[in-house]
């Protein structure tokens, strides 16, 4: 399964060359084709009005020239995984997606994005096609694009404090910025909850981390034939997933899911697998898939790993600098599965033992990565009704 994530990429960027592959979505097609779902088809305010819900769509610049859209819904900011977007949050229908339950329950809903993604493939001067516009890991996303999107809606809303709920990769990003910045997050952030959270990474049983050692050499042969874009949303991988997901063939689907995220596939609507997956792998870029095989390489919630001379003419020291969870002076409430394989119990519970204001943590059954975006029915907690949801748990 390593290998033919990476002989795909590598398809990927063969066909690039040679001008065989389809463009990547900036803009999600209109027409439709080869009798797809039509949610297939739309984008982040296009899903949220098939079911009429009010939808705005807003830019933000970051501090280094990074145009990323974002969409609004007392303010809540969801902040999406690794290889996703906005769109992960209203994917399913109303009563299962966590941007219209909350809209619903009255709150003023923002979705975020970050830099590489569908909707972050903009800047004020460089281009998706140039090696530096794909040089940032989740470091900088944390710093700059997390950091300019609270600003923005902090501002729009008359300076109301928000509430911040990540998933997966958007949850290291509060922990990131949350622990560089701790005054600043008190200022701006009312409750922080951590969906699948990631910090550490050292006990994950994922087969990623079979990879994690050559993760330098991988950088340098992906590189050289010019990868520095991961996975992007191409129209061609969009019709793929949306025709090979269904029918006699979605098992390989559900079985690629499985592998990545967990062993637990009952609440995943098999229907919708056409429409998860002709929005998702959503783009990033190759050094940031490295920076996640460098943190489980070495067990820490550390920076960007450049190498010792690169480390020391970057940081000043011969190691790349430890962030550390404990700083998040914030209200932090975690919720994690126990058949997760990204985020596993170990890590945690290590992660749970830094916090120094935990609102809880929430161990959900039979329960995996990716079931706190798309999963149906999810049970309910240890402290909560017989038949809550996680997405109804979490306020």
């Amino acid at each position: 399964m390593v290998i033919w994530i990476f002989v795909l990429q590598f398809l990927l960027l063969l066909l690039g060359k040679f001008g065989i592959l389809s463009s990547p979505i900036s803009q999600p097609v209109k027409e439709q084709k080869l009798n797809m779902p039509p949610e297939a088809y739309l984008d982040t305010c296009g899903m949220a009005s098939l079911l009429r819900y009010l939808c705005e769509e807003h830019t933000v610049v970051t501090e280094d020239g990074y145009i990323l859209r974002i969409h609004r819904k007392e303010p809540v900011l969801l902040q999406h995984g690794l290889l996703q977007s906005s769109i992960d949050w209203v994917i399913n229908f109303g009563n299962e997606s966590l941007g219209y339950l909350l809209a619903d329950a009255g709150y003023d809903v923002w979705l975020g994005n970050v830099r590489g993604n569908t909707y972050g493939r903009q800047h004020k001067t460089l281009h998706p096609s140039s090696k530096l516009f794909w040089t940032f890991s989740f470091d900088e996303m944390a710093k700059y694009d997390l950091k300019a999107v609270v600003e923005y809606i902090f501002n729009k809303t008359g300076k109301q404090a928000l509430h911040y709920a990540g998933h997966s990769q958007g949850s290291l990003l509060g922990f990131i910025l949350f622990s560089e910045e701790p005054t600043w997050a008190e200022t701006r952030i009312r409750t922080f909850h951590a969906l699948a959270p990631v910090a550490y990474l050292g006990n994950t049983t994922s087969f990623i981390k079979s990879i994690a050692p050559i993760s330098g050499i991988m950088k340098f042969i992906i590189e050289l034939f010019g990868g520095y874009e991961f996975l992007p949303s191409t129209k061609v991988l969009q019709i793929i997933g949306g025709n090979l997901c269904k029918g006699r063939t979605a098992f390989l689907c559900e079985n690629i899911i499985l592998f990545i995220a967990g062993y637990d596939y009952k609440h995943i609507n098999s229907s919708r697998l056409p429409v998860y997956l002709s929005h998702s792998p959503a783009g990033s870029s190759t050094m940031n898939i490295i920076h996640y095989l460098q943190l489980m390489n070495s067990g820490q919630m550390q920076k960007f790993d450049f190498g010792k001379i690169g480390n020391l003419n970057k940081y000043g020291q011969i190691s790349p600098p430890l962030y550390h969870a404990g700083n998040v002076k914030l209200p932090v409430a975690l919720y994690w599965g126990s058949d997760d394989i990204f985020s596993v119990e170990k890590d945690v519970l290590h992660l749970q033992s830094e916090l120094p204001n935990l609102l809880g943590s929430y161990l959900y059954h039979e329960t995996d990565h990716l079931d706190f975006v798309w999963g149906l029915h999810m049970p309910s907690g240890p402290n909560q009704s017989e038949n809550g949801t996680v997405k109804r748990d979490i306020w």
